[in-house]
């Protein structure tokens, strides 16, 4: 590929470079970058440069000719790029590759991966990033990941018996750190490889008085065992034994073990004898097929010098095709592994409990439980296991064990997606997945992070060398083979299976009936009415479910499926139950979400016609109340991906009388929330329903809140055939309501392209048939419309009493989110007039309007008025502060107006500040959102910029 030579700028700006790519692909929080560059400024005036350092670093990575993507998110940045092109990204995949030759035992290859990882450790690391929080970074660097390579490439040396080797490297480095008890462990066993077990006792002697100095601690149980069986054991026999404890016939990882770094540095920290007495037990645990008993494996091999009295695994058979091991046959197992004849095992159970805790006295011992069915199953064995360090796996969270017995539990989620593209590689083949990097995160994602479905995949790639990884992605999707092998012990649906038929009937009928849920997250009120229960019963089954990982707690009081998990269960409920069931099921589910949705519109707009009520020949379930805006809110945004596949059910499955009234009651909350890409996609859906079941009407409100929503994204064409279409139909059928409402949205269309005075002729002709059907929020809004028009051609006074009169109206009807927004159009108004002071009054007024209704939309236009008007009152502080809100609100909605708008201030606001290169950031944002509709804006930035107009 070659290299090619860039300058990064400044100090400042490779600073701040050097913090975004130790942190690639993931946010940076923007106060952490101020304090970074600027430790000893004040905080409010070092966020104002941050943002020039950002933009001047983007050129200099455009100059360096790198593929990336700097993007702000929320409070913070992020820099998208490839990590292999940072070395320190580099180097974590090659240790952790090289670690995992360890544990399969390729101490050759873990050696040369070792090697390439640490060469590339050159020079200082942060070296441009100063202050505390450089030095400490730094020094956690050295500690967590340089070290942790020696210590892993260490160990392969010393396998290979290269022990002359290790003390050249290790000498030096164990003087830099002296306290480090791994390499002082290693030294003695290099020491002893070579023949000096005198000089390697010596050295403990002195290693256990500096530590005891510096710690008031004895070393860890494991150095004084390494000691004592020094001084103990003939050289010749020590020679014999090796560096490695017995493992009784342990089983070790084979092929390629990638990422879990973090899981492994958790199960790392419970081996510090300082911080637990005793040894723990801990259970993994995670759905199936999530690789808990491989990673345990791992650990376990690659820790195995941590266990001198040896490690032993043993399947409890929990979940399976088999019966699961009692804690009595158990106990005999485990007494026969660990070397007891079987003749010796005692016949009683209490006896053999006995015996196990004798086997086991000393410590040192690493037992393995693996697939745990419930705490009861292992109960006795831990009360057996004495001080034995036991590690369990399970699909349950085995909670009792947690509470009564003091285990700890570690969950083990699906592998994320760089971990999963570095193990399909490693069973692909580099040269194979570069050729198709498409295809290969296509893969990826089929296979829902979890190993074993990586497994059926690499092998499936393996065995069609002939065909692209696109052409297999494809196939999987259509064929789904990943939970259809011809082998059952190797398929996802045998795993599935075993935990499964474990359920109860209630239970696994309530699993069925979710699986036929459209969207990723599940409630228990969506969840009973699916299956026809009470919210009660389904809660109970629900937290069962996620018990056994077959579903996953959320956010909230909600669930999710594992995609592959989700896919499994419809399919069970396609199997099993009869398809009228499976019907009801689905139209229960579409009436909770229908009226919901009707109860959501009561509270938002109670002065708003009412969405018709569905045909009384609907099934009856329960909705959900709201006791609030912000919760009805707050219920929308949680389900707004539910929402749009609900939505989509309904439709293709012929329950056309919900697919157009979901979309109908929530149509308001895409005007409160931003969240337009969802609404139309819905109400596209809806527009199709609507018109299947012959109801013009229906036909008619549709139509109008899609082309809205195609206002609300910049679609002023597709917008105006809609309400086109609409006026022609009211007119042609009388529908009176419809035709105000078209002609008032004609009149928007007219004043989106400038053309104010054809705007106020449609606003002055739908009023009064507002008037006439006694629509009285439709006529507040009219006031409210006309108002801006004549605000926009500078007739004040009469722009200001049709927004006094569109006030009056709303007071009286008491819409305080339509209070708000004539509210922040007085204050502009007055703004305008001369007349900040009283602008400002009614700003805020209307500020407390929208905090009430939750309304975000209106709330960041009323915050760029008020830092306009601040502006104009000398407040420029103020001013910048709620500038800088509304701007990034409305990034966030995606409301480029007002955030140009707020962006453009922001720059004037800067310059008057004495900070004229933050300025320039600004307008270079506002210029980068502005839509090419707003020509003269565009042209207004552009000269800030002294840039040439287009």
């Amino acid at each position: 590929m070659g290299t090619r030579s860039a300058d990064l700028g400044a100090l400042k700006q490779r600073a701040l470079l050097t913090v975004l790519l130790l942190n690639v692909a993931r946010p940076v929080a923007v106060e952490t970058l101020v304090k970074v560059l600027w430790p000893d400024r004040e905080r409010v005036s070092a966020r104002k440069n941050l943002q020039v350092q950002i933009c001047r670093m983007r050129k200099a990575l455009v100059n360096s000719g790198v593929q990336f993507r700097v993007r702000r998110e929320g409070d913070a940045y992020r820099l998208d790029l490839d990590s292999d092109l940072v070395d320190y990204h580099r180097f974590g995949r090659l240790v952790a590759a090289g670690r995992a030759a360890n544990s399969g035992g390729d101490h050759s290859r873990a050696k040369r991966l070792l090697f390439e990882a640490i060469g590339l450790w050159g020079g200082i690391p942060l070296a441009d990033v100063r202050g505390d929080w450089g030095r400490e970074k730094r020094s956690a660097m050295v500690a967590n990941d340089l070290l942790r390579a020696y210590h892993a490439l260490f160990e392969a040396q010393l396998r290979l018996s290269e022990h002359a080797e290790v003390l050249d490297r290790l000498v030096p480095l164990s003087e830099q750190h002296p306290l480090d008890e791994t390499l002082a462990r290693f030294r003695m066993l290099a020491m002893e490889g070579l023949g000096d077990r005198n000089g390697a006792t010596a050295f403990y002697v002195r290693f256990r008085r500096l530590l005891f100095s510096e710690y008031g601690n004895p070393p860890a149980l494991e150095l004084e065992r390494l000691y004592s069986r020094m001084l103990e054991t003939p050289q010749a026999d020590v020679r014999a034994a090796g560096p490695t404890p017995p493992a009784y016939d342990f089983p070790r990882v084979r092929g390629l073990f990638t990422g879990r770094v973090a899981l492994l540095d958790r199960l790392d920290a419970f081996l510090d004898a300082r911080t637990y007495a005793h040894p723990p037990a801990v259970v993994l645990h995670g759905m199936p097929a999530v690789g808990k008993t491989r990673l345990a494996v791992h650990w376990a091999n690659e820790h195995g010098e941590h266990f001198a009295g040896g490690r032993v695994l043993l399947d409890m058979r929990g979940y399976g095709p088999d019966e699961p091991l009692t804690a009595d046959n158990a106990l005999s197992l485990l007494l026969e592994r660990l070397g007891v004849p079987v003749d010796h095992i005692p016949i009683a159970a209490e006896h053999r409990s006995r015996a196990l805790r004798r086997a086991l006295a000393g410590g040192g011992v690493l037992l393995v439980l693996d697939n745990v069915r419930d705490a009861e199953q292992v109960r006795s064995l831990l009360d057996a296991a004495g001080e034995a360090f036991v590690l369990l796996t399970s699909r349950d969270r085995l909670p009792e064990l947690v509470i009564n017995e003091g285990a700890y539990a570690v969950a083990v989620p699906e592998l994320p997606h760089a971990e999963c593209v570095d193990l399909l590689k490693g069973m692909i083949g580099q040269d194979r997945a570069a050729q198709d990097r498409r295809g290969l995160d296509e893969l990826v994602v089929l296979s829902g992070g979890l190993p074993l479905a990586l497994k059926i995949i690499g092998q499936h790639v393996a065995d069609r060398p002939l065909e692209t990884l696109t052409e297999l992605a494809g196939q999987f999707r259509a064929h789904r083979t990943l939970i259809s092998g011809h082998e059952e012990a190797q398929s996802l649906d045998a795993v599935f299976s075993w935990s499964y038929q474990a359920l109860a009937p209630d239970t696994a009928r309530v699993f069925r009936a979710v699986g036929l849920h459209p969207g990723p997250r599940l409630h228990g009120d969506s969840a009973a009415a699916l299956a026809g229960i009470t919210p009660t019963w389904a809660n109970r089954c629900l937290r069962l479910l996620a018990r056994v990982h077959l579903l996953d707690h959320d956010i909230a009081d909600r669930y999710r499926f594992h995609d592959l998990l989700h896919q499994y269960a419809a399919e069970r409920a396609h199997e099993i139950d009869a398809p009228g069931e499976r019907r009801q099921a689905v139209e229960r589910l579409l009436t909770w979400y229908t009226e919901t949705a009707m109860e959501v519109f009561t509270v938002l707009s109670p002065q708003s016609p009412r969405v018709p009520p569905l045909p009384a020949s609907c099934v009856v379930v329960d909705r959900m109340i709201f006791s609030s805006d912000e919760a009805a809110l707050e219920w929308c945004a949680i389900e707004r991906e539910n929402i749009v596949a609900v939505t989509r059910l309904a439709a293709d499955s012929g329950f056309h009388e919900y697919a157009w009234r979901l979309p109908a009651a929530l149509h308001e909350v895409s005007e409160r929330s931003g969240y337009h890409d969802d609404m139309l996609a819905c109400h596209e859906i809806a527009l199709e329903s609507a018109k299947a079941t012959g109801d013009g009407e229906a036909e008619m409100g549709t139509r109008n809140n899609l082309g809205l929503l195609y206002l609300n994204v910049h679609r002023i064409d597709d917008a105006y055939r809609q309400f086109a279409v609409n006026l022609a139909m009211a007119r042609r059928t009388c529908f009176e309501w419809c035709e105000a409402v078209s002609l008032n949205n004609i009149g928007i269309i007219h004043f989106e392209r400038g053309d104010d005075r054809t705007a106020l002729r449609y606003y002055r002709e739908s009023l009064p048939i507002h008037r006439r059907l006694g629509l009285h929020e439709g006529e507040a809004y009219q006031f409210h419309r006309i108002g801006m028009a004549l605000h926009r051609l500078g007739e004040f006074a009469e722009a200001r009493a049709s927004y006094v009169e569109a006030l009056r109206i709303r007071l009286e009807i008491g819409h305080v989110r339509g209070q708000g927004a004539t509210l922040t159009a007085l204050a502009a108004l007055h703004q305008e007039l001369g007349e900040p002071e009283i602008g400002l009054e009614y700003c805020l007024q209307g500020l407390r309007a929208h905090r009430t209704t939750g309304d975000r939309v209106e709330t960041c236009k009323a915050q760029c008025t008020r830092a306009a008007i601040e502006y104009d009152l000398g407040m420029l502080d103020e001013a910048r502060e709620h500038a800088g809100q509304a701007a990034a609100l409305a990034e966030e909605l995606h409301e480029l107006h007002t955030a140009v708008k707020s962006l453009h201030l922001t720059g004037h606001l800067l310059t008057a500040l004495g900070d004229p290169e933050a300025a320039v950031a600004a307008w270079m944002r506002a210029l980068d959102l502005c839509p090419s509709s707003e020509g003269l804006l565009r042209d207004t930035l552009r000269e800030h910029l002294g840039l040439k107009i287009d």
